[in-house]
């Protein structure tokens, strides 16, 4: 179970309360988003009767689904800041019931003030010790093969993935442009190195393209490339081709990916598909 599954969950789930169909999922995606949702009702012990909120049309369970799921799991400052925002907009916006946007404007307010209790309990640790931290535990799970199950640029997807949402991409977002610049330098040797080493070569040594998204042969084949399909969704085939082609193995890769890339130039441009709407 990666970090960042609960975090993205909630977010979706949060996104759709009004247009619950307005992103409709590929089969590879919502099969792994039913087997998630499945274990998160095991984990949290949730009634059969909350559960039809995830895909109700219904906003007020959705919402409460939200909001339960959030004071069990720990849903990171990205993920309370974009829950929030949105919420705003649903209370000023939303075309709901006087009752149902009031509604939104406390779980967003709540979100809100757990987000800056986050914030400051962050910068009060210091934002490159904590970030410093987050990355290690990352690295050293990459290291442990715990990510094996991916293709190179998969495992690679995947770490930047669990620090975006965890305590890295929040040093990231809250830092100033300098300290931004330094965790940036430090993640792109970092990831580089790692990736690299996964293919056996230099850095800066060119592959073709299937090389890096080659899957490995094992059991949980299928298990894996959903649950990437799936971290993926939400990418853009042309705001974000490499990103887009990493995850989404079972469409053609996009036109923006090069075929031939060294690991540099994948973790720099999957730096910059990730984190440059970050800052």
């Amino acid at each position: 179970m990666l970090e960042s599954l609960h975090a993205r969950f909630m977010v979706d789930l949060v996104l759709g309360i009004e247009n619950p169909r307005q992103h409709t999922l590929a089969p590879q995606q919502q099969q792994f988003r039913e087997r998630l949702m499945n274990e998160i009702v095991a984990q949290t012990q949730l009634r059969p009767w909350s559960v039809a909120g995830l895909f109700s049309d219904n906003p007020a369970m959705r919402l409460g689904l939200a909001e339960k799921l959030a004071s069990q799991f720990d849903p990171g400052h990205l993920a309370l800041t974009r829950m929030s925002r949105y919420l705003q907009q649903l209370q000023s916006k939303s075309h709901s019931s006087p009752e149902l946007r009031q509604q939104f404007g406390l779980v967003s307010e709540q979100f809100s003030q757990r987000a800056e209790h986050k914030q400051r309990a962050l910068t009060q640790r210091g934002l490159m010790v904590e970030s410093g931290s987050h990355s290690d535990e990352v690295f050293t799970r990459w290291h442990a093969g715990q990510y094996d199950g991916w293709s190179l640029a998969g495992r690679c997807y995947i770490a930047l993935e669990e620090l975006r949402w965890g305590a890295f991409g929040d040093a990231w977002r809250l830092a100033n442009g300098e300290v931004r610049g330094l965790l940036k330098d430090s993640l792109r040797s970092m990831t580089a190195q790692y990736l690299a080493q996964g293919i056996g070569a230099a850095t800066e040594t060119r592959h073709f393209y299937h090389q890096w998204l080659a899957s490995p042969t094992s059991l949980g084949l299928m298990d894996h490339k959903e649950m990437l399909a799936w971290l993926g969704s939400s990418c853009d085939a042309v705001r974000q081709p490499v990103c887009w082609s990493v995850t989404q193995t079972w469409q053609p890769v996009a036109l923006g990916m090069p075929r031939l890339c060294s690991a540099t130039r994948l973790v720099d441009a999957m730096l910059e598909e990730l984190f440059t709407d970050e800052a």
